[in-house]
C-alpha cells in the first residue's frame, strides 16, 4: 500500500475587520439578551418555589431552589464571559488573525510526504471569503 485516506484538523482563522467585529458583536448580544430572559424566568421560578415551600414539601422546594440556584449562577458567569469576548474583539485590530475554530479535512497521504506539512493546514478567511490556504512546516502554526 503506497497511499492512504485520513482526516486531518484544519485550524480555521479569521482576519478582523470592522465587519467581522460587528458581526461577532451582535451575535454575542443575542445570546446574552437569551440568556437574560432565562434568568428572569428562573428567577420567577425561584420566587414561585418560595412560597411554595410554605404551603407544601418545604424539603422538595429546597432543592428545587438549590438547583435553580445553580442554573441561576451558571447563566449569571456565562453572561459575565460573553461581556468580556465582546469587549475583548472590540479592542482586536483590523488585520489581526484570530482562530476561529477547527475543522477535519480528509488529504491522501503517500509514502514519502512531509508529516508536518501534511497534517499542518489552516485556511484564512476575511469577510466570508477564503483569503489562503496556509501549508506549514509546523513551526509557526500555535495549536491550542
Amino acid at each position: 500500500m503506497d497511499s492512504i485516506k485520513i482526516t486531518r484538523p484544519v485550524v480555521i482563522k479569521v482576519r478582523v475587520t470592522e465587519n467581522y467585529k460587528k458581526k461577532i458583536a451582535a451575535e454575542v448580544q443575542r445570546i446574552v439578551q437569551r440568556l437574560e430572559a432565562e434568568l428572569q424566568q428562573l428567577e420567577f421560578q425561584n420566587k414561585k418555589l418560595s412560597t411554595a415551600a410554605a404551603r407544601h414539601n418545604a424539603e422538595y422546594a429546597e432543592k428545587a431552589k438549590q438547583q435553580i440556584e445553580s442554573q441561576i449562577y451558571e447563566r449569571v458567569q456565562r453572561k459575565q464571559r460573553l461581556l468580556e469576548k465582546i469587549k475583548a474583539v472590540g479592542n482586536l485590530k483590523p488585520g489581526t488573525e484570530v482562530v476561529h475554530g477547527r475543522v477535519e479535512s480528509l488529504v491522501e497521504l503517500k509514502v514519502g510526504d512531509d508529516w508536518n506539512k501534511v497534517m499542518n493546514v489552516e485556511v484564512l478567511v476575511e469577510d466570508g471569503k477564503v483569503l489562503e490556504i496556509r501549508h506549514s512546516g509546523g513551526s509557526d502554526l500555535q495549536w491550542r
